[in-house]
């Protein structure tokens, strides 16, 4: 056991049981389909709502629920799997998920009713929960000091690359084949993955914790996580009603109780106190804004290539690909920087890269060339690209082993967070600029109302922007209260 300062980490590393020999490559081919899967299905499936409302006879209000009910599923199963990957194992939690998320896809190809459909998606949302909660905690155990960054960079990668190239696949899909194919394609290649973790994943020691579970807790987290992104839903939708001030009170009420029973309990639902290093914090936030404002500008980028740009809505997806394109180019490489030179220092630099892209974007206008837009999308993977590996290993390495499933699952929780929140927010935000809405406004082809447009548009990502500026001087400051590991600063 080494120990640190009394401002460190305790840092044990749990005794594998499996056989040291399997190449690293096997286990990275076995977790990063899961990660990959666990996200590509939310986008996936997003892009075929339209098609959806009109095969149920349903608004598009409800089937979005399609989604939204996926997210919040994983939310709230992240703690739980978290918590029982610890007490039974990372693998057992790990590739169960395959089999779970493997069977909600199954029945979402084979759902017959909006219904049974939404109750399907939960049960994959659960299944990529189990995915999520163990992956990085599988990579960090099985990976040395020396391969850990750029391990987990690969699995950032895969995370990244999913999320984004969901909307694009499901497109084309959508346009060939019916809505079922999006699931009939994920359950061949999750039947494959779902062999290789069985033999490849490495086996580990339970930590036996059994602490008595936080039914209440979760209860609270439900009630506030539904609540409050339903009605950014509506309000993204169509617009802000009276009625939705009881849900939002209802929703604030219920997250300020749940913080103050996480506060009054020794084993909360979601168990903050890992959080607690100002280090480790900042590094949370970090997850939280950066994925919300990358994944906040992909809904709000194709508004504007389209609007006000006039480009297709085949180039504007085109365009879009930018993004994971330089996301998966350079998330590996900035792992291994991280390995080399520092987690904090590559962050920071991620950091500074996000603002400058951020900014950027913030100066578009009706004329501005479309090749302006896509560097500028390009500079913005490459900057998530360059963060988000080192951010995990810079989390990850100020937090004990002991907390390892924990830690892993909250990470997950969080990345998942800044996605709803910045889909939702997106759209609300654009919303608030134009009467009606922003769709409304495109539909009707008028341009009466094209500088309101702009400057929500330029609004916008100075929103982003600060929130980015604000969390890397956290960051700074975080790192002058709390040094950090060698192997990790």
């Amino acid at each position: 056991m080494k120990k640190s300062s009394s401002n460190q980490a305790i840092l044990v590393k749990p005794r594998m049981l499996t056989d040291q020999k399997v190449p690293s490559i096997l286990i990275l081919l076995s977790v990063c389909p899961g990660a990959f899967l666990s996200h590509f299905s939310a986008g996936l499936v997003n892009i075929a709502l339209p098609e959806l409302s009109l095969s149920f006879q349903a608004s598009l209000s409800v089937t979005q629920w399609i989604v939204t009910g996926y997210l919040l599923a994983v939310m709230l199963g992240l703690p739980i799997m978290g918590k029982l990957s610890d007490i039974y194992g990372r693998k057992r939690i790990h590739n169960a998920g395959y089999l779970v998320f493997g069977i909600g896809a199954l029945l979402s190809a084979l759902s017959y009713s909006l219904g049974f459909l939404l109750a399907a998606r939960i049960i994959q949302g659960i299944g990529a929960a189990m995915l999520q909660a163990a992956n990085m905690a599988i990579i960090t155990a099985s990976f040395s000091d020396e391969s850990r960054g750029k391990a987990l960079g690969i699995v950032g990668t895969a995370v990244g690359l999913g999320a984004l190239l969901g909307p694009s696949t499901g497109g084309v899909l959508i346009n060939l084949f019916s809505w079922h194919v999006l699931f009939w394609i994920q359950v061949p290649i999750i039947i494959l993955v779902f062999m290789m973790a069985i033999r490849f994943v490495p086996k580990d020691e339970p930590t036996g914790n059994t602490s008595v579970f936080d039914y209440l807790g979760a209860g609270l987290f439900g009630i506030a996580m539904t609540t409050i992104i339903f009605v950014l839903n509506q309000i993204g939708e169509v617009g802000f009603s009276k009625y939705l001030i009881p849900l939002m009170v209802v929703g604030l009420v219920s997250l300020g109780l749940f913080f103050v029973r996480v506060k009054k309990i020794k084993y909360p639902f979601i168990q903050l106190k890992v959080l607690s290093p100002p280090i480790v914090k900042a590094g949370s936030l970090i997850i939280v804004v950066s994925y919300m404002a990358t994944f906040s500008a992909m809904v709000v980028v194709p508004f504007f290539l389209i609007g006000i740009l006039d480009t297709t809505s085949s180039m504007a997806g085109i365009l879009l690909m930018a993004y994971p394109l330089f996301l998966a180019i350079v998330g590996p490489i900035s792992g291994s920087l991280s390995d080399r030179y520092g987690s904090y220092q590559v962050v920071v630099v991620g950091l500074l890269m996000m603002i400058l892209s951020l900014i950027g974007l913030s100066f578009m206008s009706s004329s501005t060339p479309v090749w302006t837009v896509a560097t500028l999308l390009c500079v913005l993977g490459l900057s998530m690209g360059v963060l988000t590996s080192p951010n995990y290993s810079l989390i990850i390495g100020n937090v004990s082993f002991q907390y390892l499933g924990i830690i892993s699952s909250t990470v997950a929780l969080l990345r998942n967070l800044g996605m709803a929140l910045g889909t939702a927010i997106g759209v609300t935000f654009m919303n608030m600029w134009v009467s009606g809405s922003i769709t409304d406004w495109m539909i009707s082809g008028t341009k009466n109302q094209l500088d309101n447009v702009l400057l929500g548009f330029q609004s916008f990502f100075w929103l982003v922007a600060s929130l980015t500026i604000i969390v890397m001087f956290y960051l700074i400051v975080s790192k002058g209260v709390r040094p950090c590991r060698k192997t990790n600063q």
